[in-house]
This record gives C-alpha cells, structure tokens and sequence, in this order.
C-alpha cells in the first residue's frame, strides 16, 4: 500500500498539534488564531495550517468568520453541554454493547493498559492530571474501536474533544471514582455481556456529566 503523499502527512501532523493544543488549553477558548503565526511557529509554510484548521472547523474547536478569520471554540454553554451528553448516551452505551461481542483479547489487554495508567496518575498536579486525561479519552475511543462501527468512531472523536475542554477543570475524587466506572465497562466486556457493558456505560456517562455539570455553570 502506498504511503500518503508528504502534504498530506504534514497537514496530519500539524492538525494533530493545534487539536492537542486546543483540548489542553494552551490554546484558549474564543483566542484568535493566526495563520501565519501558527505557520512560523511550527516551521511550516502556511497552506498546512489553513488546511488543518478547517478539519478542526469540521470538528467544532475552530470557529472561521467572514473577515475575522479562526478563532478557538468557545467552552459549550449549559444547553450545548446536555446535547453533548444526550448524543454521549445515545452512541456510546451502544458501542460498549456491540463491543462486548467484538471485543478481542488486544483490546481488552489495551483497556486494562489505560486503566493501569489512569490509576497510577493522581489527581493531584498538572502533569499526572494530564496523563489521567489522555488516558481517559484513550480508553473511550478504544470501546468504540472494539465496537467495529467506523462511521460511530468518528462521531464519538469529534464529540469527545469537546469533552475533554470540561475534563481539564480537574477536581478531586474524579480519579477513583472514573476508574472504578471504568473497571465496571471492562468486567462486562470481558464476559462478552452486551446489557450489561451498555449499562456500565451509561451508568459511566451520567456520573461523569454530574462530576461536571458544577465546571460548566462556572464557565457559563
């Protein structure tokens, strides 16, 4: 199979910069984003960054007006945010289902990794918070890989970036109490039990969109 073209490969790389930038907040919500800014600073010529950041309009971090140029997606507000978990509880519960009959011994050896790091990681401190984080966001795009369901991964990519912009106002006693949810998810995948691993993660979901709801009224 032949390798993708260098332009593409580049555009890939800086749309995966800015994206981590963007969900970690280094880039602010609602900031101004230059082209040639960005292009200098990530010592490539400008047309990468203008195509890797209308990828990210098509995710929802950018937002491009007329005149105005990019600027970074502002945090959800309170209605956005509910719509963001309705669509959550829709899709994933489904996913953790169908899963539990695709699930293969890769995946689930992948998710107890997640999980590892996830408690090895306090919730205390930036970098281990963010090593929580990723790990989190890793092992819910891993459910959804298991499901088998491509065109459900990338839906659920796209909204879970959106989430993780909430998951950075860290607070404590998130950690156990994610990874406890977490070990629920893989307990039923491993027994191929369908009802049981959709319920995990619903289960999973509406606590974490309680754990957050406090974040979103003090960003609103």
């Amino acid at each position: 199979m032949a390798n993708p073209p260098r332009r593409q490969v580049l555009t890939d790389t800086v749309y995966d910069v800015i994206h981590h930038r963007l969900v970690d907040h280094d880039i602010e919500p609602g900031s101004k984003l230059n082209i040639n800014g960005l292009a200098v600073e990530l010592d490539v010529s400008p047309t990468p960054v203008r195509e890797a950041l209308a990828r990210l309009e098509a995710d929802g971090l950018v937002i491009k007006r007329s005149l105005a140029g990019y600027t970074a997606a502002p945090l959800l507000t309170g209605s956005n945010f509910d719509d963001l978990f309705e669509m959550r509880l829709l899709l994933e519960p489904a996913a953790a289902s169908r899963a539990a009959t695709r699930a293969t011994a890769d995946d689930l050896t992948v998710l107890d990794e997640h999980l590892a790091a996830m408690r090895g990681a306090s919730d205390t401190g930036e970098p281990t918070m963010r090593v929580f984080l990723q790990h989190d966001a890793l092992f819910h795009a891993r459910v959804a890989a298991a499901s088998g369901n491509l065109l459900m991964v990338d839906t659920l990519r796209r909204m879970h970036a959106h989430a993780h912009l909430y998951r950075l106002f860290f607070r404590e006693g998130i950690a156990e109490a994610t990874c406890h949810e977490h070990q629920r998810i893989i307990d039923a995948l491993r027994d191929s039990d369908p009802d049981t691993a959709a319920a995990a993660m619903r289960s999973h979901l509406r606590r974490a969109k309680d754990r957050l709801i406090p974040v979103v009224a003090d960003k609103s």
